[in-house]
């Protein structure tokens, strides 16, 4: 294929979709929130099989493929394009069921609801009006947090006060001071 004296072969083809899946990948890393709140749109119709990561992925090693295949093999380009995205589909299988799935399973087991928050000690972060709202940091062994809260005894609760939650109520802690003994 030739376009105004430029010779564009398979090779070339090759190294475009390896190029142009490692730019996306780049780009993914650098805009990661922006560029998966466009992609997950266009792939959330699709499913959960069908995700960014894998997409791009399997691009990037059906191209690697063609490429070497190409360089370093005697076979017919049609052979070179079968195998590659054979290689391509299998690594979007072994990456699919053996990285994203149990990722997916362990993100879930440690996650924690609001709610769960009931009982638990935490710091003010942000000083709590007596009607207001102010911000509380919760530590855990999941993790920790910084939530919403309001004083469940509608009095000031200064920064750097440890609280202990008594309610959960419209993802806002009610949180009362703790009395040191």
């Amino acid at each position: 294929m030739s376009s105004g004296g430029v010779h564009i072969g398979v090779l070339d083809i090759y190294w475009w979709i390896l190029w142009g899946s490692l730019a996306v990948a780049i780009f993914s890393l650098l805009l990661g929130n922006v560029l998966d709140g466009i992609l997950d749109s266009v792939f959330d119709s699709l499913g959960d099989f069908f995700n960014p990561l894998l997409v791009f992925g399997t691009l990037s090693v059906i191209g690697g493929a063609g490429v070497l295949l190409t360089k370093y093999s005697s076979l017919n380009d049609i052979y070179v394009l079968l195998i590659s995205i054979l290689i391509g589909i299998g690594a979007y299988l072994l990456i699919y069921y053996f990285l994203v799935i149990p990722m997916s399973n362990a993100e879930s087991s440690t996650s924690i609801s609001i709610h769960d928050l009931e009982g638990k000690v935490g710091e003010v972060i942000t000083t709590i009006p007596a009607q207001g709202m102010g911000e509380v940091f919760i530590s855990s062994t999941s993790g920790s947090r910084n939530e919403t809260a309001k004083s469940f005894d509608q009095t000031i609760i200064k920064q750097g006060q440890q609280v202990v939650v008594v309610k959960v109520e419209d993802q806002i802690l009610y949180v009362s001071e703790l009395d040191e003994l």
